[in-house]
Protein backbone atom coordinates (compact mmCIF):
# COMPACT_ATOMS: atom_id res chain seq x y z
CA UNK A 1 0.00 0.00 0.00
CA UNK A 2 1.54 3.26 -0.65
CA UNK A 3 2.75 5.77 1.56
CA UNK A 4 0.60 9.10 2.32
CA UNK A 5 2.82 11.97 1.20
CA UNK A 6 3.21 14.89 3.11
CA UNK A 7 4.44 17.99 1.20
CA UNK A 8 5.55 20.23 4.29
CA UNK A 9 6.43 24.07 3.67
CA UNK A 10 8.91 25.50 5.76
CA UNK A 11 8.38 29.25 7.09
CA UNK A 12 10.63 31.75 5.94
CA UNK A 13 14.03 31.50 7.36
CA UNK A 14 14.01 28.20 8.41
CA UNK A 15 15.32 25.53 5.75
CA UNK A 16 13.00 22.26 5.92
CA UNK A 17 15.56 20.32 7.66
CA UNK A 18 15.01 22.42 10.36
CA UNK A 19 11.57 20.61 11.09
CA UNK A 20 13.64 16.85 11.28
CA UNK A 21 12.70 16.43 14.55
CA UNK A 22 8.80 16.60 13.83
CA UNK A 23 9.37 14.78 10.44
CA UNK A 24 10.85 11.73 12.86
CA UNK A 25 7.76 11.39 14.79
CA UNK A 26 5.29 11.04 11.75
CA UNK A 27 4.23 6.92 11.04
CA UNK A 28 5.93 4.37 9.18
CA UNK A 29 2.99 4.74 6.89
CA UNK A 30 3.66 8.16 5.93
CA UNK A 31 6.50 10.10 4.09
CA UNK A 32 7.58 13.66 4.19
CA UNK A 33 8.66 15.48 0.78
CA UNK A 34 9.89 19.15 1.46
CA UNK A 35 11.49 21.76 -0.77
CA UNK A 36 14.64 23.03 1.14
CA UNK A 37 14.33 26.48 0.73
CA UNK A 38 11.97 28.53 -0.71
CA UNK A 39 12.78 32.13 -2.57
CA UNK A 40 16.30 31.10 -3.38
CA UNK A 41 16.09 30.06 -7.42
CA UNK A 42 16.02 32.58 -9.82
CA UNK A 43 13.53 30.86 -11.52
CA UNK A 44 11.13 31.65 -8.87
CA UNK A 45 12.09 35.37 -7.90
CA UNK A 46 10.20 36.71 -4.62
CA UNK A 47 7.56 38.90 -5.89
CA UNK A 48 4.39 40.26 -4.17
CA UNK A 49 1.76 38.48 -2.89
CA UNK A 50 4.38 35.14 -3.23
CA UNK A 51 2.90 33.81 -6.49
CA UNK A 52 6.32 32.93 -8.18
CA UNK A 53 6.89 31.21 -4.57
CA UNK A 54 3.63 29.61 -4.97
CA UNK A 55 4.30 28.08 -9.06
CA UNK A 56 7.94 27.30 -7.57
CA UNK A 57 5.71 25.04 -4.59
CA UNK A 58 3.45 23.76 -7.43
CA UNK A 59 6.14 22.57 -9.90
CA UNK A 60 8.09 20.64 -7.24
CA UNK A 61 5.09 18.84 -5.75
CA UNK A 62 4.27 17.78 -9.71
CA UNK A 63 7.70 16.40 -9.37
CA UNK A 64 7.96 14.59 -6.62
CA UNK A 65 4.68 12.92 -7.32
CA UNK A 66 5.70 11.77 -10.86
CA UNK A 67 9.15 10.16 -8.93
CA UNK A 68 6.65 9.04 -5.94
CA UNK A 69 4.48 7.85 -8.53
CA UNK A 70 1.51 9.10 -6.44
CA UNK A 71 -1.07 11.73 -7.74
CA UNK A 72 -1.82 13.65 -4.53
CA UNK A 73 -0.36 14.84 -1.59
CA UNK A 74 -1.14 16.50 2.20
CA UNK A 75 -0.36 20.26 1.91
CA UNK A 76 0.97 21.11 5.32
CA UNK A 77 2.67 24.59 5.64
CA UNK A 78 4.40 26.31 8.40
CA UNK A 79 3.86 30.38 8.47
CA UNK A 80 4.37 31.53 5.59
CA UNK A 81 4.36 28.22 4.13
CA UNK A 82 0.99 27.78 5.18
CA UNK A 83 -0.14 30.56 2.79
CA UNK A 84 1.39 29.83 -0.39
CA UNK A 85 0.38 25.97 0.42
CA UNK A 86 -3.08 27.65 0.49
CA UNK A 87 -2.96 29.71 -2.59
CA UNK A 88 -1.61 26.51 -4.28
CA UNK A 89 -4.49 23.86 -3.08
CA UNK A 90 -6.70 26.64 -4.64
CA UNK A 91 -4.71 26.84 -7.58
CA UNK A 92 -4.14 23.63 -8.26
CA UNK A 93 -6.73 21.44 -6.24
CA UNK A 94 -6.04 18.09 -8.20
CA UNK A 95 -2.42 17.92 -6.65
CA UNK A 96 -3.75 18.14 -2.81
CA UNK A 97 -5.67 15.26 -0.95
CA UNK A 98 -5.77 18.34 1.94
CA UNK A 99 -4.37 21.11 3.59
CA UNK A 100 -3.01 21.99 7.20
CA UNK A 101 -2.06 25.58 7.93
CA UNK A 102 0.06 26.08 10.96
CA UNK A 103 -0.39 29.79 12.56
CA UNK A 104 -0.07 31.24 8.87
CA UNK A 105 -0.02 35.02 8.52
CA UNK A 106 -3.55 35.10 6.91
CA UNK A 107 -4.31 38.93 6.12
CA UNK A 108 -8.33 39.58 4.80
CA UNK A 109 -10.04 43.02 4.51
CA UNK A 110 -9.29 46.50 5.85
CA UNK A 111 -5.98 45.03 7.19
CA UNK A 112 -5.05 43.66 3.78
CA UNK A 113 -5.98 47.18 2.18
CA UNK A 114 -3.96 48.83 4.67
CA UNK A 115 -0.95 46.17 4.01
CA UNK A 116 -1.22 46.25 0.04
CA UNK A 117 -0.63 50.47 0.74
CA UNK A 118 2.43 49.43 3.59
CA UNK A 119 3.73 47.34 0.69
CA UNK A 120 4.60 50.55 -1.92
CA UNK A 121 6.20 52.46 0.96
CA UNK A 122 9.13 51.95 3.25
CA UNK A 123 7.15 51.17 6.34
CA UNK A 124 6.64 47.82 5.24
CA UNK A 125 9.79 47.36 6.84
CA UNK A 126 8.78 48.14 9.97
CA UNK A 127 4.94 46.93 10.11
CA UNK A 128 6.49 43.42 9.05
CA UNK A 129 9.67 41.64 10.25
CA UNK A 130 11.72 42.41 6.98
CA UNK A 131 13.41 45.57 8.95
CA UNK A 132 14.52 42.64 11.30
CA UNK A 133 15.63 40.62 8.63
CA UNK A 134 17.42 42.72 6.37
CA UNK A 135 19.99 43.68 9.55
CA UNK A 136 19.85 39.96 10.70
CA UNK A 137 24.07 39.00 11.07
CA UNK A 138 24.77 36.41 8.70
CA UNK A 139 27.84 35.14 10.21
CA UNK A 140 30.49 34.65 11.94
CA UNK A 141 34.26 33.40 13.17
CA UNK A 142 34.64 29.81 13.10
CA UNK A 143 34.84 28.09 16.38
CA UNK A 144 31.76 29.85 17.74
CA UNK A 145 29.38 28.10 19.82
CA UNK A 146 26.21 28.61 17.53
CA UNK A 147 23.75 26.70 19.47
CA UNK A 148 24.84 28.45 22.83
CA UNK A 149 24.63 31.91 20.66
CA UNK A 150 21.05 30.70 19.47
CA UNK A 151 19.74 29.45 22.69
CA UNK A 152 19.42 33.22 24.27
CA UNK A 153 17.69 34.36 21.77
CA UNK A 154 13.93 35.17 21.75
CA UNK A 155 12.74 33.63 19.09
CA UNK A 156 14.96 29.97 19.69
CA UNK A 157 14.17 30.09 23.53
CA UNK A 158 11.43 27.74 23.65
CA UNK A 159 12.90 25.46 20.73
CA UNK A 160 12.65 21.70 21.35
CA UNK A 161 16.98 21.41 22.05
CA UNK A 162 16.84 18.87 18.24
CA UNK A 163 14.89 20.99 16.58
CA UNK A 164 17.54 23.49 17.47
CA UNK A 165 19.92 21.90 16.69
CA UNK A 166 18.61 20.92 13.18
CA UNK A 167 18.43 24.07 12.80
CA UNK A 168 21.89 24.80 13.13
CA UNK A 169 23.07 21.85 11.19
CA UNK A 170 20.95 22.92 8.00
CA UNK A 171 20.94 26.42 8.51
CA UNK A 172 24.31 27.44 9.26
CA UNK A 173 27.39 25.95 6.93
CA UNK A 174 31.01 26.96 6.80
CA UNK A 175 31.96 28.81 3.97
CA UNK A 176 34.61 31.66 3.17
CA UNK A 177 36.89 30.88 5.85
CA UNK A 178 33.43 31.81 8.65
CA UNK A 179 30.10 30.28 9.59
CA UNK A 180 27.80 31.74 7.24
CA UNK A 181 23.39 31.26 7.41
CA UNK A 182 22.25 29.01 4.51
CA UNK A 183 19.12 31.50 4.68
CA UNK A 184 19.32 34.32 2.73
CA UNK A 185 18.63 37.60 4.82
CA UNK A 186 17.91 39.47 1.97
CA UNK A 187 15.33 36.36 0.73
CA UNK A 188 14.04 36.45 3.98
CA UNK A 189 13.64 40.00 4.00
CA UNK A 190 11.65 39.95 0.70
CA UNK A 191 9.56 37.32 1.45
CA UNK A 192 8.14 39.71 4.53
CA UNK A 193 7.87 42.89 2.20
CA UNK A 194 5.81 41.07 -0.19
CA UNK A 195 3.18 39.27 2.11
CA UNK A 196 0.47 38.10 0.82
CA UNK A 197 -2.69 40.31 0.73
CA UNK A 198 -4.65 38.65 -2.05
CA UNK A 199 -6.36 35.97 0.19
CA UNK A 200 -9.87 37.30 -0.25
CA UNK A 201 -9.90 36.49 -4.17
CA UNK A 202 -9.67 32.85 -2.86
CA UNK A 203 -13.16 33.02 -1.18
CA UNK A 204 -14.46 29.54 -0.94
CA UNK A 205 -12.24 28.42 -4.17
CA UNK A 206 -10.70 25.58 -1.70
CA UNK A 207 -12.16 22.46 -2.61
CA UNK A 208 -9.96 20.19 -0.59
CA UNK A 209 -10.26 19.72 3.13
CA UNK A 210 -8.84 21.76 5.47
CA UNK A 211 -7.54 22.83 9.25
CA UNK A 212 -6.00 26.14 10.31
CA UNK A 213 -4.09 25.35 13.29
CA UNK A 214 -2.65 28.59 15.67
CA UNK A 215 -1.02 28.59 18.99
CA UNK A 216 -2.26 30.09 21.66
CA UNK A 217 0.48 32.43 22.51
CA UNK A 218 0.83 33.11 18.74
CA UNK A 219 2.47 36.80 18.47
CA UNK A 220 2.24 36.75 14.62
CA UNK A 221 -1.56 38.34 14.48
CA UNK A 222 -4.72 38.33 17.25
CA UNK A 223 -6.65 35.21 17.24
CA UNK A 224 -9.64 36.86 15.26
CA UNK A 225 -7.15 36.86 12.29
CA UNK A 226 -7.58 33.48 11.82
CA UNK A 227 -11.54 33.71 12.60
CA UNK A 228 -12.23 36.10 9.72
CA UNK A 229 -9.84 34.04 7.51
CA UNK A 230 -12.03 31.15 7.94
CA UNK A 231 -15.05 32.74 6.99
CA UNK A 232 -14.08 33.25 3.39
CA UNK A 233 -13.52 29.23 3.02
CA UNK A 234 -16.30 26.97 4.97
CA UNK A 235 -13.96 24.21 3.89
CA UNK A 236 -11.39 25.25 6.57
CA UNK A 237 -11.60 23.34 10.62
CA UNK A 238 -9.57 25.99 13.21
CA UNK A 239 -8.01 24.66 16.14
CA UNK A 240 -6.20 25.69 18.47
CA UNK A 241 -3.16 24.63 20.47
CA UNK A 242 -0.79 25.40 22.66
CA UNK A 243 2.93 27.42 22.42
CA UNK A 244 3.94 30.09 20.45
CA UNK A 245 4.59 31.00 16.63
CA UNK A 246 7.21 28.25 16.21
CA UNK A 247 4.78 25.30 18.27
CA UNK A 248 6.07 23.15 15.37
CA UNK A 249 9.51 23.85 16.33
CA UNK A 250 8.57 24.10 19.79
CA UNK A 251 6.54 20.92 20.24
CA UNK A 252 7.49 18.25 17.12
CA UNK A 253 6.01 15.53 18.89
CA UNK A 254 2.50 17.35 19.99
CA UNK A 255 2.32 18.89 16.37
CA UNK A 256 2.77 15.27 14.64
CA UNK A 257 0.64 13.47 16.10
CA UNK A 258 -1.98 16.92 15.80
CA UNK A 259 -1.06 16.81 11.79
CA UNK A 260 -1.58 12.38 12.00
CA UNK A 261 -5.05 13.12 13.79
CA UNK A 262 -6.29 15.89 11.25
CA UNK A 263 -5.24 13.36 8.27
CA UNK A 264 -7.04 10.22 10.16
CA UNK A 265 -10.13 12.85 10.34
CA UNK A 266 -10.34 13.51 6.84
Amino acid sequence: MPKTLINFVHANGFPAGSYQALFNYFPKEYQVISHEKYGHDTQYPVKDNWQPLVDELINFVKQQLRINKQQQVVNVGHSFGGVIAFIAACQQPQLFKGLIMLDPPVLTGSTAVAVRLLKKTRLIDKFSPAGKAKVRRTHWPLGTDIAKLFAHRQLFKNFDKRCLDDYITHGVIEQNNQLELVFSAQVEADIFRNLAVNLSRYKNQLNVPASLIYADKTDVFPHVYFKKFIKLNKNINLKITQGGHMFPLERPEDTAQLIVDTITQW
